[in-house]
């Protein structure tokens, strides 16, 4: 396959850029020099298809320009200008030799640091160890296909790397079909995304090397096969569809008053307080126990999903309503899963069994002591809105927050960002709220009936469920 054939905009309607990492240099080979090269226009179906990756060649008369700053992706600075004129001659060596060439990645541990740069990109190293299935999307108003690959690195943390329509259909098609063999990558030029904490996610400039024949690269492959057991257990958890707070959570992490959040944003950090006192709900919903979506199969019994295809049973997932709430304000959100059955303290089961005995749970304690807790929590807007079409939001993860010790600050904003607090009743219903949280009245309409409830759940993202009707509320 070519080295590269990514269409980059220069200002010219019709060129590419080449990253030559083992382009041979005959005075620097052992070195490992690297040089960016590009092809423009007529120049490009006669030149590219002579460039093979982890090919050697020798190249002489190409045109060395330096690249505008603007464009420089990496260290480097100076590009060949490759065109009819300049002579390639590959170099028959072993196939098998390692290439001299070093890169400098980024660590996943590291990557938050780059979330959401939109003119910046990373470099990373992994093995790709599973594949989730290929979904088609509406992006920038066409259909694109998208399918994210697990990614793990040498100290056992994963990410999930999306790759896009052409990404997908050469490179992605390769990794699929030698999946069982640990196939080490290169992503170069990568960007980083907030989806579910740490994403990492293809653009025009990116170059995906399978199994480079890097020392590092190679290092990594023998180090996955050796660990074939440790994989196989990270496997069977799907810990990789989990927020990760190891890669995901920053030290100095800020956190944004109530009263501001924004729901064009795709994540925002709050430290607030959980209520959920005076929020009539059953806390569970019957699920598909691969994809989590929900179902009106019976608990345990084995059904055909409709939304993963997969035959599983049926078991009950955590789920409820929450007010988040700080000195500014409340916002409506839903927490799920494990993160729910940690704050309930009843894992889905007991929440289930308490609700088929029409008992409610035993959850004063639990509201006593939410009372005197804050938490720093991960929340992102989600489509549905409540009755009054107030924004609601689910909990992506949270952690209590030490007031002696806790480094984070809260994100200062202009006062023109503020709610106007012209009346006086609600500037002394903001000032209260810290000390006696009010539940929203939508809530507490919406409580009457725990279909209602349900159908709030239309509107989440694809790795949360939905809900089926259910049954009548307690008495």
């Amino acid at each position: 396959m070519p080295l590269c054939t990514r269409s980059l905009s220069y200002g010219c309607d019709n060129k590419i850029s080449c990253f030559l990492a083992n382009a041979i240099l005959a005075a620097s080979v052992s070195q490992g020099s690297k040089v960016e090269a590009i092809i423009f226009n007529a120049d490009i179906p006669k030149m590219s298809p002579l460039l093979r990756v982890y090919k050697k060649y020798k190249i002489t008369n190409a045109e060395v320009k330096p690249i505008p700053a603007k464009f420089q992706t990496s260290e480097l600075t100076i590009q060949w200008v490759i065109s009819t004129k300049t002579v390639i001659q590959e170099i028959n060596d072993d196939p098998t030799e390692i290439m001299p060439v070093k890169f400098t990645y980024t660590k996943f541990t590291n990557l938050v640091h780059h979330m959401d740069e939109k003119n910046k990109s990373v470099d990373v190293l992994g093995v790709v160890i599973a594949a989730l299935d290929m979904k088609t999307l509406n992006r920038n108003s066409k259909e694109s296909n998208v399918q994210k690959f697990v990614l793990l690195d040498e100290e056992c943390q994963t990410v999930l790397l999306s790759l896009w329509d052409d990404f997908l259909t050469n490179e992605g098609q390769q990794l699929l079909s030698n999946l069982h063999n640990y196939p080490v990558i290169i992503a170069r030029r990568i960007k980083v995304n907030n989806y579910n904490g740490v994403a990492l996610g293809t653009w025009f400039d990116s170059v995906i090397l399978v199994d480079p024949p890097v020392q590092e690269a190679r290092e990594l492959k023998n180090w996955a096969l050796r660990n074939s057991k440790t994989i196989a257990d990270l496997l069977d958890k799907r810990d990789y569809m989990k927020y990760n707070p190891t890669i995901s959570l920053r030290v100095d992490q800020k956190a944004t008053l109530i009263c501001n959040v924004n729901p064009s944003q795709k994540t925002t950090w709050v430290r607030a307080r959980f209520y959920f006192q005076h929020i009539l709900q059953k806390y569970w919903y019957m699920s598909c126990k691969n994809c989590y979506r929900a179902t009106a199969a019976d608990y345990e019994v084995e059904f055909t999903c409709n939304s993963c295809k997969e035959k599983q049973p049926a078991v009950p997932r955590c789920r409820f309503d929450v007010d988040l709430v700080d000195s500014s304000g409340s916002i409506p959100a839903s927490i799920f899963g494990e993160l729910a059955e940690k704050l309930l303290t009843f894992t889905s089961v007991e929440a289930m069994q308490h609700f088929n005995e029409n008992v409610e749970l035993p959850l004063d304690l639990v509201h006593e002591q939410l009372i005197s807790k804050t938490f720093l929590i991960h929340i992102k807007p989600v489509q549905a809105q409540l009755a009054d079409a107030r924004q609601r939001y689910t909990v992506i993860y949270y952690y209590e927050a030490d007031h002696a010790t806790s480094s984070v600050q809260v994100a200062s904003e202009a006062k023109d960002d503020l709610p106007l607090l012209n009346d006086q009743s609600r500037t002394l219903e903001l000032a209260d709220t810290e000390q006696n949280p009010v539940p929203s009245k939508t809530r507490m309409r919406l409580s009457d009936k725990f279909g209602e409830l349900d159908k709030l759940d239309a509107g989440t993202s694809p790795d949360e469920p939905t809900s089926s009707a259910k049954k009548s509320k307690l008495t």
